[in-house]
């Protein structure tokens, strides 16, 4: 019997992909959100996609499936469809625990995780496989230009995932093999303290079958695989692997040192997958990038738009820095949206930090981007700029973007937009003015 799953949120990056995917593999997709119509709905129907929320969505008995967005319990916990579910006795699963349960069945699976890193390392490692003829499936957090999509349906046994820790949402994967790029502290909306973020990584890494890839480069990810090794018997045939220690020459298309770690991670997971090492060095050549991570969108009044999906201090620090190696000379112009109130605020110091020293010539702050939280009024982007104290530091209040950066962009400049929320719109339609 085919089974109907319902999607409760199905716009976000994520659970389209395991929609679009749930739809290969044979299973009647259906799906419902505030906005149905993005970049992210495209493989589906008008007829499968519902607008808002309605218990009414459930009728007619044929769901067997709900998978839910994992923020529905914390911003919406009675919600309608989700009442409606429970009473009527269909399965809820997060989505991550539908792909977990049902789309990862009998697959071998390559988990990416890691605070700063995944999409890209994710993309490389699908590509990889992808040009060595393996025919991954792959479930992604953004577009993948090449595919015009943040999915790609395979038919082999291999399933490659980007593994996000927000939430402990990638603790329903069980990984073959798993990648930890780097931990550093992020989501205090989720966890309390550094050490319960590092705790969840612990029992992610142990999660794995098979060979767990990490950047022991990176202290923190050092910290925890020394725990992790600690706790395991001697007699585990699991392999752990530092994949910073790996040397050998590859030059780039993407620009960034915390690429080069990327490719390198992406370099050891083909080597375990036995892909000649001519193909992997070919592969990770010539890729080009996934959707908003130094992704340039198109020219204003010839300044060239890039959008970049940096929203952490640390991301912002090394991206910028990538962003004047490539760009030595030109005038750079950021827009940064911060995303989130609670990391806005947990992480005020290390933003300030950031932006004081960023090795650019403006930055423009918008307001802060909600997401799944309300605004109690303790964190703002205007207190955020304020503190910074510099002339060269602005903010620019809701609504005036366009109006505030028109005037401002010059001929030449490099105009930068970074966040994990909608500023990438704004991006595409600065470039449509043109």
């Amino acid at each position: 019997m085919i089974k109907k799953v319902h999607f409760l949120g199905i716009g976000g990056s994520g659970a389209s992909a395991a929609a679009a995917i749930a739809q290969h593999t044979g299973f009647e997709v259906t799906g419902c959100d505030l906005d149905i119509s993005n970049e992210f709905t495209t493989p589906f129907s008008l007829d499968q996609l519902l607008k808002g929320h309605s218990a009414s969505h459930l009728k007619g008995g044929n769901v067997n499936i709900l998978a839910v967005t994992p923020a529905i319990y914390s911003l919406d916990p009675t919600n309608e469809e989700l009442m409606e579910a429970k009473r009527l006795g269909i399965e809820v699963l997060t989505w991550q625990e539908f792909m977990g349960k049902y789309l990862m069945e009998g697959k071998f699976v390559i988990a990416v995780s890691g605070t700063h890193g995944k999409t890209t390392t994710t993309a490389m490692i699908a590509k990889m496989l992808e040009d060595a003829g393996l025919d991954p499936t792959v479930e992604l957090g953004s577009i993948m230009p090449s595919w015009k999509a943040n999915y790609r349906n395979g038919n082999s046994k291999y399933f490659v995932v980007e593994a996000d820790e927000y939430n402990d949402n990638y603790l329903p994967i069980t990984p073959d093999i798993s990648v930890v790029t780097n931990i550093d502290m992020d989501h205090p909306e989720y966890f309390k303290d550094f050490e319960e973020y590092k705790e969840s990584f612990k029992k992610f890494i142990l999660k794995t079958k098979g060979a767990v890839v990490a950047n022991l480069s990176d202290a923190s990810t050092a910290e925890v695989m020394k725990t992790v090794l600690k706790s395991i018997p001697e007699n585990d045939t699991r392999q752990f692997l530092d994949y910073s220690k790996q040397q050998f020459n590859l030059s780039l298309k993407i620009p960034g040192t915390f690429n080069i770690l990327n490719a390198t991670a992406a370099f050891q997971v083909g080597l375990l997958l036995g892909i000649n090492p001519e193909t992997i060095k070919s592969s990770l050549q010539s890729f080009t990038g996934a959707g908003r991570r130094f992704e340039y969108i198109g020219d204003y009044n010839r300044a060239k738009i890039y959008s970049d999906f940096g929203h952490h201090p640390t991301e912002i620090r090394e991206t910028l820095k990538a962003v004047r190696e490539k760009f030595p000379n030109e005038r750079v112009l950021v827009i940064y949206q911060p995303h989130m109130f609670t990391r806005t605020k947990y992480l005020f110091e290390d933003f300030v930090k950031v932006f004081t020293v960023a090795p650019v010539d403006k930055i423009y702050i918008m307001d802060i981007y909600q997401s799944r939280e309300k605004d109690l009024g303790e964190v703002s982007s205007k207190q955020l700029a304020e503190t910074i104290n510099l002339p060269s530091v602005l903010h620019i209040p809701s609504g005036t973007e366009l109006q505030v950066l028109k005037p401002e962009i010059k001929n030449g400049d490099i105009v930068f937009f970074m966040s994990a929320g909608d500023t990438d719109k704004i991006a595409k339609q600065l470039v449509e003015l043109r």
